[in-house]
């Protein structure tokens, strides 16, 4: 497919034409986006033994409830990009992932390949009813990283949502896998973790319900 027509058909399907910034996936989507997201966990085990980029959490959307955390956006963005990364690799193990910090040390060592660092890529079109293919910057971001890394596919939290109330915070995330090579989304699924007394707690309870426990 060319991009030409990889661009129609992302036209078609994407409803969020204000998704160009990571911060800004909540100013650009209902007050619920993930809400038609299916529930699932990745599937880790059909990427044991690959190696997987995994990039940060593209945006964060805030419940009407906990509206006032909006002041803290850039700091709970940053902490749930470092949660998930820590508990995804934690958990997933017989993955070799490849995170911003690895990507970055890739794109230093080839500063003549057109790499879009990882935390500016817009996500916010992976909250669509229906996606198929991923558009740049973000595919031919993905297709070089994926010839310089060995990489396969690239896990994307295409964002975070904190609803609930004070001292019962909920936190959700939605993960894309998408095949770095093809630029096609393979799967896509939501975690929501129980309720916590703090918005950082409750990016932790989200974030452990990512991966399927191995019993």
């Amino acid at each position: 497919m060319t991009r030409k027509c990889r661009h129609a058909v992302v036209l078609l399907v994407i409803a969020l034409p204000a998704a160009c910034s990571r911060h800004r996936a909540d100013q650009a989507t209902p007050s619920d986006p993930l809400a038609g997201i299916g529930v699932g966990q990745i599937p880790a085990g059909s990427l044991a033994g690959a190696t997987v980029l995994l990039y940060p959490v593209g945006g964060i959307v805030f419940g009407d409830s906990l509206a006032g955390l909006a002041v803290r956006r850039a700091s709970l963005l940053d902490r749930a990009t470092a949660v998930a990364d820590s508990t995804i690799r934690a958990d997933g193990r017989g993955i070799t992932w490849q995170g911003a910090s690895e990507i970055r040390a890739i794109m230093r060592r080839s500063p003549a390949v057109a790499i879009a660092d990882p935390a500016s890529v817009p996500t916010a079109f992976l909250l669509a009813s229906r996606v198929e293919v991923v558009p740049d910057p973000l595919w031919s971001s993905l297709r070089a990283l994926a010839a310089l890394s060995g990489a396969r596919m690239a896990l994307i939290p295409a964002a975070v949502r904190l609803d609930g109330g004070e001292g019962a915070v909920r936190a959700s995330y939605v993960f894309a896998l998408v095949d770095a090579r093809l630029g096609q989304m393979v799967w896509r699924g939501r975690v929501t973790g129980p309720a916590a007394a703090t918005p950082e707690a409750a990016l932790v309870s989200a974030a452990a319900q990512a991966v399927p426990s191995i019993r």
